[in-house]
């Protein structure tokens, strides 16, 4: 079973996830979304890297731009290139694929959503954050048949770290 987690914004979803990957010893790999430091701002970006590496804040990693008065922009070729390759080598090289965030702004990257629902139907698992606030194409992750949908609030944030890396670890090493 796959695990996504969902939750109002800034409830503690990503610090979930990286407190749990922090109790296992294994290789992961996919994509991670983000802001910078400039988070705040009403001009800002949305970035894009791989699950295991560093967070970068170049526009050549930027999937969405935010500006004041503007609809966001959303760089949908970004999800069709670096986000399909990022899923491809995770299905390739790790045990366990990040998938954080899934939300609207790949509504239109439509060979991402194939490669994302390939993951889920394939044995690999997978971790990952759905944006509570989606619609459309996210709920077709939230009704996969292999997903375990959870809710991360402030009251129950700090005890599922470690209930996940137990789950992972034990489904990392029962597998035949």
């Amino acid at each position: 079973m796959h695990i996504f987690l969902t939750g109002e914004i800034q409830v503690g979803k990503s610090t979930v996830i990286a407190k749990t990957l922090a109790g296992l010893n294994i290789t992961q790999g996919g994509f991670k979304t983000y802001f910078g430091p400039d988070r705040g701002s009403v001009d800002r970006l949305l970035y894009m890297n791989s699950a295991q590496e560093p967070d970068v804040f170049k526009v050549e990693n930027s999937v969405v731009c935010f500006r004041k008065d503007c609809l966001p922009q959303v760089y949908t070729e970004k999800f069709e290139t670096f986000g399909v390759e990022l899923i491809r080598s995770a299905r390739a090289n790790a045990n366990l694929i990040l998938m954080d965030e899934c939300g609207s702004f790949e509504s239109e990257a439509f060979q991402f959503q194939k490669e994302i629902i390939e993951t889920l139907d394939g044995s690999q698992l997978v971790f990952g954050v759905i944006k509570l606030a989606s619609r459309g194409w996210t709920d077709m992750l939230r009704n996969h048949t292999k997903v375990k949908l959870i809710t991360v609030t402030r009251e129950n944030r700090d005890a599922l770290p470690k209930l996940f890396a137990h789950y992972f670890n034990f489904r990392l090493n029962h597998i035949c």
